[in-house]
C-alpha cells in the first residue's frame, strides 16, 4: 500500500480504469492533466506499465483463446472496490475486451529519448507519447520520435500517421516527412507520406508547413495540400471524414478511378488485387470497404463493372474482362 493508502491491486485496476479511458477519442486536457497527477502518485506508474506490458504480452486477444478465456472468468468475478476511486479490479478485463473491439492496436509511453515504431501491412497501431500526444499508425507505417528540451520531433520515414497534439506552446511539435515539415502546438491532422509524394489534412486547430526549410502555408481544419518533391499542390478544402476513414478501418473510394481504388486496397494486404484490364484503369467507383477486405471489394466491382475475378494460386484477386 502506498502512501495514499491505495493498495498495490487497486492500482491497478486504477491503472487499467486510466489505459481504457485514454483511448475513448477525445481526450481533453484536463482529463491529461488528471491523469500525469494520478501517475505522480508513488506506486500508480509501476502501476501502468504493468498493464501496459500486459497488452503488449497479450497481442491480438481474439487469437489467443486461453488469455480471453481468462478474461472472461476475471470479469464474471465479484468486483473488488477501492475505498478511495471505487474502480473496479474487473476493469482490466473490461479494457481487455475494450482491446478486441479496437482490433490490432497498442498502446504505449515512449521514452523522452526517442524511439522507432513501425506496422505490418494490413496492422494500425495506437500510441501515446509521454506528452499526452497521441499517434494511430497505419498500414506499413515506421516513423520515428524524439522529445528534447524545447522540441518535440517526429520523423515518418514511410506511410501514414494520424496526429492528436497536446498543446504545448513552449515546445512545438513537428512532423519531418523527406524534405517536408509539420509545424504545431495543439491540433489534429493526417500525414501521409508515399516515396517523394507528401499528403498533409488538417482536421482540427491549425499548422505552418514548410518545404525544404521554406515556408509553404498555413492550414486550416478542413484544408489539405500534397508536395511532391518541389512542387507545393494548391491548397484545397476536403471533407476531413472519408480522408481519415483509415482510423476507423474503411476506405471511401466515392469518385475514385478504379486503378487508385487498387492501390488503396492493396495497402493493407500481402496478396494484392490486380487489374488485367487496362482499358477499365480510369473507371470511377464509388463507395466505402473495410480495410483488409479485398474480397469484398472485388465482389463490389465486378458487380458495378463488366470484370469477373480470378483468385490466382498466390492467394492474389485478378480482374479481368
Amino acid at each position: 500500500m502506498n502512501d495514499n493508502g491505495v493498495s498495490g491491486d487497486d492500482a491497478r485496476a486504477q491503472a487499467a480504469h486510466w489505459y481504457a479511458r485514454l483511448q475513448t477519442l477525445p481526450v481533453s486536457a484536463r482529463t491529461l492533466e488528471e491523469f500525469f497527477a494520478w501517475r505522480r502518485i508513488e506506486g500508480n506508474r509501476d502501476a501502468y506499465i504493468a498493464v501496459d506490458r500486459f497488452y503488449n504480452q497479450a497481442g491480438s486477444l481474439a487469437d489467443r483463446p486461453a488469455i480471453l478465456a481468462a478474461t472472461e472468468q476475471a470479469m464474471n468475478r465479484p468486483a473488488h472496490r477501492s475505498s478511495s476511486r471505487g474502480f473496479s479490479i474487473g476493469t482490466l478485463a473490461a479494457a481487455a475486451v475494450a482491446l478486441l473491439v479496437v482490433g490490432v492496436t497498442l498502446i504505449a509511453e515512449w521514452p523522452a529519448g526517442g524511439d522507432r515504431y513501425a506496422t505490418r501491412i494490413g496492422e494500425q497501431r495506437k500510441l501515446m507519447l509521454a506528452d499526452g500526444s497521441r499517434v494511430m499508425l497505419d498500414t506499413d507505417t515506421a516513423m520515428m520520435v524524439k522529445f528534447v528540451d524545447g522540441a518535440r520531433r517526429v520523423s515518418l520515414d514511410h506511410g501514414q500517421a494520424f496526429f492528436t497534439v497536446a498543446h504545448d506552446a513552449a515546445r512545438p511539435f513537428t512532423v519531418d516527412a523527406g524534405g517536408a515539415r509539420v509545424l504545431a502546438t495543439g491540433t489534429q491532422f493526417d500525414v501521409h507520406r508515399n516515396g517523394d509524394t507528401i499528403d498533409v489534412t488538417l482536421v482540427e486547430g491549425s499548422v505552418r508547413v514548410s518545404a525544404d526549410d521554406r515556408p509553404v502555408a498555413r492550414l486550416r481544419a478542413g484544408q489539405a495540400l500534397t508536395l511532391n518533391g518541389g512542387r507545393v499542390s494548391p491548397i484545397k478544402a476536403v471533407d476531413t471524414a472519408p480522408a481519415t476513414a483509415w482510423t476507423r478501418g474503411r476506405i471511401v473510394l466515392d469518385g475514385m478511378t478504379l486503378q487508385d481504388a487498387i492501390t488503396a486496397v492493396n495497402r493493407y494486404v500481402d496478396t494484392p488485387v490486380r487489374l488485367d484490364a487496362a482499358g477499365f484503369a480510369e473507371a470511377r467507383i464509388s463507395g466505402a470497404v473495410d480495410t483488409g477486405d479485398a474480397r469484398s471489394f472485388a465482389a463490389a466491382v465486378t458487380a458495378v463493372l463488366p470484370l469477373k475475378a480470378q483468385t490466382d494460386a498466390d492467394g492474389s484477386i485478378s480482374l479481368r474482362q
